[in-house]
């Protein structure tokens, strides 16, 4: 009877004990963007400016565990680099990459690669076709006057104007674009407790 006794109880504090596990949610405002949890992988640029991206190891108490890696590709085979893992609180991340950035390892550090990544309308957001467009319309316009032996600044005035100004929009709007979610008013981190 004793042993039946001990093995229910034991029984019994097993199934009402549980764990208790943390993830991590980017939200702009109200709605979530991404959510971490351990074993996904994340990028992350912290206060710094350095990044860093892996695989999330643990979270626990407003700290995060991450392992960085890094895959290294060579003619006949792929190697992936396990980094010292790295602990940082939530309040030292500054960004997150935008959706379709990639970050990888590049020189030695991690930094977002936005010219090989998935970013929708990035030619328009990024300037590129103003730029490629502004230069290649005057350019062009340039090209038909030498060959027309017509090169003379009143004629050709309109056309290289309006081809310098949308390159000088592209310029801008590169300028302007950002490949990160900064941490601020708009996006903001949560940790959120839930029990398996």
């Amino acid at each position: 009877m004793p042993r039946l006794t001990i093995s229910v109880v034991l029984l019994l504090h097993f199934l009402s004990s549980h764990s208790q596990q943390e993830y991590l949610v980017l939200k702009k405002r109200y709605k979530t963007i991404f959510e971490y949890w351990p074993g996904t992988v994340m990028a992350v640029q912290l206060k710094t400016k350095e990044w860093q991206k892996g695989e999330i190891v643990k979270i626990k108490n407003d700290s995060i565990l991450l392992q960085p890696k890094y895959v290294q590709y060579s003619l006949m085979h792929t190697d992936t680099i396990l980094l010292l893992p790295l602990s940082f609180t939530r309040s030292e991340i500054y960004a997150f990459p935008k959706k379709g950035v990639r970050v990888d390892y590049v020189n030695g550090s991690f930094r977002p690669l936005i010219s090989g990544s998935h970013v929708k309308w990035y030619w328009i957001k990024g300037g590129k076709l103003f730029r490629y467009g502004g230069a290649g319309y005057a350019g062009l316009n340039i090209i038909n006057s030498i060959i027309q032996n017509d090169l003379s600044f009143s004629k050709n005035k309109t056309p290289i104007s309006i081809g310098g100004s949308i390159f000088l929009g592209g310029v801008l709007l590169h300028k302007l674009y950002s490949p990160v979610l900064r941490l601020g008013k708009k996006y903001h981190v949560e940790m959120i407790k839930f029990s398996k």
